[in-house]
């Protein structure tokens, strides 16, 4: 066995001549091409076996921010074909791969992470009994049990929650929320607005802004530029509901958004479309703390009251950040995942 690397990025600028190398070497598809150009991964390692056909392979992330002051990159889109799900196997290339990226003076890698927490990331540890929703982080549990085997820890978990039938305690616990806040002096000037006669282009380029701002605190965060910005919410320009998009003004001042989109993924197995997935809310960092995030959290859930949806899912929250506990007040505990790390 033996691994093959390919330098994709220079300074986050994709490298056209390799990446043409690995896609005419590699029979690569357009779908894997297109996600390449997003996610940019520093190189892309294959696996091969002695006949020097592809056994697998994942991506690499180098310059990213050290982690505890060690230099660390980040590993993730790792597949391995079934065939070669052996130990030997997986040891050969693993230990291959580490003993190469010491070489480059790397301490730590930290995964499934592609590339930034605004890309794919986190494995499935505890999938309970629903299948999975649109735009989920998704894995064969052989994948968790290939992390434990070559090293990697649990750095950092996740839980989606899930209200559903708009379960009738779960609604008062936000009715509550509300309740109080419409009590505070500030709450006369607030309002939420639908973007259901706005451009998408044009409500994207207004938050993105406020999104940075929103986000820059969270765990391992890192910029992302406007453009890729834009270019990951357009993939799914034919699933974004406009009236699911609300923003949230205190007087003229933008201070936050929701966005929900339905979950196209039941369709598959059910024919009908019963559950929204609140996908992402942003709040402005002064504003934390003061309910903002329920107002909106509010609006939305009435929409979809309103528009016929049964179900809510909050998805993908950190266990350590202030939204899980709201996830936790509204809905009950779906599914679990975990981000690992691996110290060199």
């Amino acid at each position: 066995m033996k691994i093959k690397r390919y330098a994709i990025t220079e300074n986050k600028k994709i490298n056209n001549n390799y990446l043409e190398k690995y896609i005419k070497e590699n029979d690569i598809s357009q779908n894997e091409i297109a996600r390449i150009q997003i996610e940019r991964p520093s190189e892309i390692i294959v696996f091969q076996d002695e006949a020097e056909k592809m056994a697998g392979n994942l991506n690499l992330w180098h310059n990213r921010p050290n982690y505890n002051g060690k230099k660390t990159s980040y590993i993730g889109n790792i597949m391995i074909f079934e065939k070669y799900r052996k130990e030997k196997f997986e040891k050969e290339i693993f230990d291959t791969l580490f003993e190469e990226i010491r070489k480059n003076e790397i301490e730590v890698i930290i995964g499934p992470l592609n590339g930034t927490t605004w890309n794919t990331y986190r494995y499935v540890t505890k999938t309970g009994n629903r299948k999975p929703f649109l735009m989920e982080p998704w894995n064969e549990g052989y994948y968790v049990e290939l992390f434990q085997k070559i090293g990697f820890k649990p750095l950092a978990n996740y839980i989606s929650t899930i209200m559903e039938n708009m379960n009738p305690v779960k609604r008062e616990n936000l009715s509550k929320k509300i309740e109080k806040i419409k009590k505070l002096n500030y709450y006369k000037d607030v309002k939420v607005k639908s973007s259901e006669n706005e451009d998408i282009i044009t409500m994207l380029n207004k938050v993105y802004d406020l999104t940075i701002q929103a986000f820059k605190n969270n765990f391992l965060y890192s910029e992302l530029e406007r453009e890729i910005f834009i270019k990951m919410y357009m993939k799914y320009e034919d699933k974004i509901v406009k009236k699911f998009f609300k923003t949230l003004y205190l007087k003229d001042e933008l201070i936050g958004y929701v966005f929900g989109v339905p979950d196209y993924a039941e369709l598959e197995y059910k024919g009908k479309i019963e559950t929204m997935i609140l996908k992402t809310i942003a709040i402005s960092p002064k504003y934390n703390g003061k309910g903002m995030g329920y107002i909106l959290i509010d609006e939305l859930v009435k929409e979809a009251e309103k528009s016929g949806y049964k179900n809510v899912i909050y998805a993908l929250m950190y266990e350590k950040n202030i939204s899980k506990n709201i996830g936790s007040l509204l809905g009950d505990e779906l599914r679990r995942y975990t981000l690992f790390i691996k110290e060199l």
